[in-house]
C-alpha cells in the first residue's frame, strides 16, 4: 500500500467529499453531486500547491480527489458536463494527476497499478440541448435504456464502462476503475463508506 500519511502536502489539503463535488461555474446556481462529510484531500489543492513556484505557462488539470477507503487509494473526478465534450479533459486530468501523485510519493506507475483506483462521477440529467440532432454514432438517451443496461450489468455483474475509461486505464495505471452517476456514486460508494 501506498503510504500518503507521510506527505504534507497531502494533509494540509484536507476537505469534505461535498466541498470537493462542487459545481461553481454559474455562482448563482452552486451545485453538489455528494452532500457526504466524509473526510478527503482535495487533490485540485495539492496539485496547486505542487505547481506554486514552478513558473508554468500552463496549468495542470487535476482530478478532484485522493481518499482513502479500506486501505484502498481512490482519484475521484466528478463532472456536471456534457460528457462528450469532456471526456478529453477527464483524460488530462488523469494524466497530470498520475504524474503529479508519483513524483510526490516518489514511487512509478507500477505501484498505482496495484493500489490506486479511478472514480469518475459524472450527472446523467445534464443535457445541454435534448432536441438537438444526433451524430450517426450516438445513441438516443431514455431513462428505459438505462434501467435495462443497469439490470443486465446487475445480473451480469459488469461494470458499466460508457466512456471506456476502463478500458483505457484499468490494470495500466489503475487498479480498478468505475463510471458512476451521481446516484450511482452515492448507492455503491457514499452509502458504503458512511455505514
Amino acid at each position: 500500500m501506498i503510504d500518503i500519511s507521510s506527505h504534507s502536502i497531502f494533509e494540509k489539503n484536507k476537505s469534505s467529499l461535498k466541498e470537493t463535488s462542487k459545481d461553481d461555474a454559474d455562482k448563482r446556481n452552486i451545485k453538489y453531486m455528494t452532500h457526504s462529510e466524509f473526510e478527503v484531500i482535495d487533490f485540485d489543492g495539492v496539485k496547486n500547491d505542487y505547481i506554486k513556484g514552478l513558473k508554468l505557462g500552463d496549468t495542470p488539470k487535476s482530478n478532484d480527489v485522493l481518499c482513502i477507503i479500506n486501505n484502498e487509494l481512490y482519484f475521484i473526478e466528478f463532472k456536471n458536463g456534457n460528457m462528450k465534450k469532456e471526456i478529453h479533459k477527464v483524460k488530462r486530468k488523469i494524466f497530470d494527476s498520475l504524474l503529479i501523485f508519483t513524483d510526490i510519493i516518489s514511487k512509478g506507475i507500477s505501484h498505482t497499478r496495484k493500489d490506486l483506483n479511478y472514480i469518475l462521477v459524472y450527472n446523467k440529467d445534464y443535457r445541454p440541448n435534448p432536441t438537438k440532432k444526433l451524430d450517426k454514432d450516438e445513441v438516443q438517451e431514455s431513462k428505459e435504456l438505462d434501467k435495462f443496461i443497469s439490470l443486465i450489468n446487475k445480473h451480469g455483474r459488469l461494470e458499466p464502462d460508457p466512456f471506456e475509461l476502463s478500458k483505457q486505464f484499468k490494470n495500466l495505471y489503475f487498479k480498478k476503475v468505475y463510471t458512476y452517476t451521481a446516484e450511482e456514486f452515492e448507492e455503491k460508494f457514499v452509502n458504503e463508506i458512511e455505514e
